[in-house]
């Protein structure tokens, strides 16, 4: 099995600007590059490529997912109609990143428990990464999240993704280790982590 948050190599303080989709241009005004927001039926096929592209399947010689996973990294029509479907899209409408936020009694959901929220298949394209885009879909994540009256926002990612796991831990997330019970592909168990929201 496979994590479900890649590792996304995002950098930034997790500021209401990164969440906007702002970086800080050369001559020190903030200057929009990419955008988050829900996306649209006609970008379905897309998301579904991004997705599958950026948990790393589509360079050459690349592993390839068994069928069951294939057809969750592609089908991101049935993620939109269990939740909110993210994505961040550069100024020219090109897609640079994905998340799937569940909700609670979506069938896709593996970690939820008593209302919480889901973050599944967080995916930024290879080329875009480390440039703040998984944190801002993880900060509309939490925001949207909190605005369905969810308790928390719940996820998992690979026990050596120590990369991601910081960047959920400086975003205020805590690791719950007695929730972890599901096998990782490389071994080990999926690391939880769980953003209390106080709904």
């Amino acid at each position: 099995m496979t994590a479900d948050v890649l590792q996304t190599g995002a950098a930034g303080s997790g500021t209401a600007a990164h969440a906007r989709g702002h970086v800080q241009a050369d001559s020190g005004t903030e200057a929009p590059w990419f955008t988050v927001r829900t996306a649209r039926s006609d970008e379905f096929d897309r998301v579904g490529e991004v997705t599958y592209l950026g948990f790393g399947h589509g360079g050459p010689g690349a592993t390839q997912p068994d069928p069951e996973r294939l057809a969750l990294l592609r089908g991101a029509a049935a993620r939109a109609e269990v939740g909110d479907l993210l994505v961040a899209v550069d100024p020219a409408g090109r897609i640079l990143g994905t998340a799937s936020l569940l909700r609670a009694d979506s069938a896709l959901v593996r970690q939820s428990r008593g209302g919480e929220a889901e973050l599944r298949l967080l995916a930024v394209l290879p080329e875009a990464r480390r440039r703040g885009i998984g944190e801002a879909l993880m900060i509309e994540a939490i925001e949207r999240a909190r605005a369905w009256g969810a308790p928390a926002l719940v996820l998992d990612t690979g026990p050596a993704n120590e990369r991601s796991q910081r960047l959920y831990h400086r975003l205020g997330f805590d690791r719950l280790p007695e929730r972890e019970t599901i096998p990782a592909s490389r071994g080990g168990y999926l690391a939880v982590f769980r953003f209390e929201l106080g709904g």
